[in-house]
């Protein structure tokens, strides 16, 4: 199974097609606030990153955070992965990113 057979079967569907830079980009919302995001490029590599849309989430919460404009606050990485055009490498990349979304913890300091 190539790369995107491996990215549509997991359900990311493309959502922007770059020829002219070398790139493609294909997306997958497993909710409502959570968006992965893939770049795969020509050079067979490939850059996995999210963003989570914190203020919209709060919100339903009923907790307000900052001004509430929801249009520009998201909570999404420091630093994106980049790796080879791999299925195993992209499970990696989303394991991690849930572990990481599953550790925050407003009322534990640790």
């Amino acid at each position: 199974m190539d790369f995107f057979d491996a990215l549509h079967q997991l359900g990311f569907t493309s959502t922007q097609d770059r020829p002219a830079r070398g790139s493609q980009t294909l997306s997958l919302q497993p909710n409502r606030f959570l968006t992965y995001w893939v770049h795969v490029y020509d050079d067979g590599s490939a850059l996995f990153t999210w963003e989570f849309a914190v203020t919209d989430y709060l919100l339903e919460r009923g907790i307000q955070l900052g001004s509430s404009e929801s249009l520009n606050l998201f909570m999404f990485p420091t630093e994106d992965e980049r790796g080879p055009q791999d299925s195993a490498w992209l499970a990696g990349a989303i394991d991690r990113t849930e572990e990481r979304l599953r550790s925050v913890n407003f009322i534990e300091q640790s």
